[in-house]
């Protein structure tokens, strides 16, 4: 989990939800709570990332 943060944090929001599916596929489904809200979490943190982006490239001067 260290891991995932640490990659989220270094701006490879991709890879960290990669990780984290992988992982919930070992993870008993008791257990995956706090997964999965973490992924969706990322989930919509790569989302806006992506579009602020696709804005700046659409208004770039």
């Amino acid at each position: 989990m260290k891991k995932i943060d640490e990659t989220a944090k270094t701006g490879d929001r991709e890879k960290a939800v990669r990780m984290l599916e992988n992982l919930l596929k070992k993870v008993p489904e008791e257990k995956s709570l706090p997964l999965v809200k973490k992924r969706k979490k990322l989930k919509k943190e790569l989302a806006a990332e992506k579009r602020i982006i696709a804005l700046e490239q659409k208004y770039a001067t």
